[in-house]
C-alpha cells in the first residue's frame, strides 16, 4: 500500500514522538501502535536516521534509538551582596542569551517557555542564596529541555527555615499549594504553581527529594545528582495539549471583581514522612495557609487509607469554620471515600 506524503510523515513523527520512551523496542513498539509492517517501520526509521532526526545509540540485532538533541549550556554568576544581585543580573538578561540558542517557537508554546523561564529563573536569583546559576537547554524535533540549577541553600531547606517546619519533606507539601513566598511585598508565591502547570514535565530536585506534579517519576529523573542548592527540570512538547488561559482561567478564575484562586494538593507527599494519615496534627499542619484559596482539592492519589482523626479535621471540622474556603477530592480509595463520607455524616 502506498501512503500519502502526509500520512507518511505524520508516522514518522509518532516514530520520533515514542523514541524516548521506547528507546529499545522502538521497532516492535511502532509495529503495534501503528500497525505497519517491520519493512515500514525500518525504512521510516532510517529516513529519520539520513535526516538526522534520530541518532542509534547501540547496535546489534535489536539496535537502541534516541532522539537527536541540540545541547547547550549556559553560566551566570550572582554577586554575594544582596543589595546589588538584583542589579547585577536579571531573568530577562539570562533570558536574552539563552532563548537565542532555543530559537522560534509557535505563539502558545513561547507562552509557556516564558512565564516557566521567567518565574523559575527569579527564584534562583532572589531567593536561593546563591552565587551562581547553570542553565542547561536541550531540545529536539520534538521537546524542549530546560535545567535551571543553583548552588544556593536548597528550596526545601528554605521554606523549613521560613515556615519553622520540623524537615525538608513537609515543605513539599507548602511548596505544592502555592501562594508561599519568603518575600510577599514583592511576589504572589504562584511562580512555581503555575510553571508546575503549564509544563509537560516538571520536577524539583534539592536535599535528595523530588517535587513533581507528575505522579511516575522518570528513573534517570531519580539519578539526577545534585550536591548543594536547587535544580529545576521542565519540559515542553512541541506537540503539548496545554493552553497557558485555559490554565490560569481553571486555578485563578475569570471573574476580577471576585477573585478566586485554586489549588490541588497530591498528599502521597505527606506519607514521605513515613507514616500513614491518621492523625489530628497531621491535618492540622496539611490546613495551615488553606484560607489563601477560595478551592483547595486534595489528591488522594497512593494513599490507600486515611483515619478518622484526620479525615474529622479537615471535613468536618475545619470545613464548617471555614466556609469560604471548599474542599474537595480527588482519586480516593473506597476506604477514603467511606471516612470521609463518615466523618460528613456526623455533622
Amino acid at each position: 500500500m502506498k501512503y500519502s506524503k502526509e500520512l507518511v510523515d505524520a508516522l514518522k513523527q509518532r516514530i520520533l514522538v515514542n523514541a524516548d520512551s521506547h528507546p529499545n523496542d522502538l521497532v516492535q513498539y511502532s509495529m503495534e501502535n501503528l500497525s505497519l509492517s517491520k519493512n515500514t517501520v525500518l525504512k521510516y526509521i532510517d529516513e529519520l536516521l539520513q535526516e538526522q532526526k534520530l541518532i542509534i545509540t547501540s547496535v546489534g540485532r535489536y539496535p537502541s534509538y534516541a532522539l537527536l538533541n541540540e545541547n547547550q549550556e549556559f553560566s551566570f554568576s550572582l554577586s554575594t551582596d544582596k543589595e546589588l544581585k538584583n542589579q547585577s543580573i536579571s531573568e530577562e538578561g539570562i533570558a536574552s542569551e539563552v532563548y537565542p540558542f532555543i530559537g522560534n517557537v509557535p505563539f502558545e508554546i513561547s507562552q509557556i517557555l516564558d512565564y516557566a523561564f521567567m518565574e523559575i529563573t527569579n527564584n534562583a536569583i532572589e531567593h536561593s542564596e546563591a552565587t551562581n546559576i547553570n542553565i542547561k537547554i536541550s531540545k529536539s524535533i520534538t521537546k524542549l529541555k530546560i535545567c535551571i540549577a543553583d548552588n544556593g541553600i536548597g528550596i526545601f531547606k528554605k521554606i523549613k527555615n521560613d515556615l519553622h517546619l520540623l524537615n525538608e519533606k513537609q515543605a513539599i507539601i507548602e511548596l505544592s499549594k502555592g501562594k508561599f513566598t519568603s518575600n510577599p511585598e514583592h511576589h504572589s508565591g504562584e511562580g512555581i504553581f503555575f510553571s508546575s502547570k503549564l509544563c509537560d514535565e516538571f520536577y524539583i530536585i534539592s536535599d535528595g527529594l523530588i517535587f513533581s506534579p507528575q505522579e511516575d517519576i522518570p528513573e534517570k529523573i531519580r539519578l539526577e545528582n545534585i550536591n548543594e542548592g536547587t535544580k529545576v527540570i521542565f519540559i515542553i512538547n512541541f506537540n503539548t495539549k496545554k493552553i497557558a488561559k485555559e490554565i490560569f482561567d481553571e486555578f485563578a478564575g475569570t471573574d476580577f471583581e471576585n477573585p478566586t484562586f485554586k489549588t490541588i494538593i497530591q498528599l502521597r507527599y505527606m506519607q514521605m514522612e513515613g507514616m500513614s494519615l491518621t492523625s489530628r496534627s497531621q491535618a492540622r499542619r496539611l490546613l495551615t495557609r488553606f484560607e489563601k484559596f477560595t478551592t483547595v482539592v486534595l489528591d488522594f492519589s497512593d494513599v490507600p487509607f486515611i483515619g478518622q482523626g484526620f479525615a474529622d479535621e479537615i471535613f468536618r471540622v475545619y470545613s464548617k469554620k471555614n466556609q469560604a474556603t471548599k474542599i474537595e477530592f480527588i482519586n480516593a480509595s473506597d476506604q477514603v471515600q467511606a471516612m470521609i463520607a463518615h466523618v460528613k455524616a456526623v455533622g
